[in-house]
């Protein structure tokens, strides 16, 4: 399967791609998508794919997280009151 896949005219990125972009563990990064703070994931030949628009946001989360400690329900009550 290829890194980037197009469905309906909008590039997706597989979480597989983004976690070694971003140089996380797979299972980390499937949390992230579990909570709900990713967009949108569509299956593609077995592979979950989500918009590669949201990779800036996967980037904030991670620097939330690694960087200043902030677990991810902590992440996830911040963004539901914006």
């Amino acid at each position: 399967m290829s890194t980037f896949v197009e469905i309906h005219g909008e590039l997706f990125v597989t979480l597989e791609t983004a976690s070694e972009c971003y140089r996380v563990e797979l299972t980390w990064l499937e949390e992230v998508h579990r909570h709900g703070l990713l967009g949108p994931a569509e299956r593609v030949g077995g592979a979950l794919v989500f918009p590669a628009s949201d990779l800036d946001r996967i980037a904030a989360i991670l620097r939330w997280h690694r960087h200043h400690g902030v677990e991810l329900e902590t992440v996830v009550a911040f963004l539901a009151d914006t």
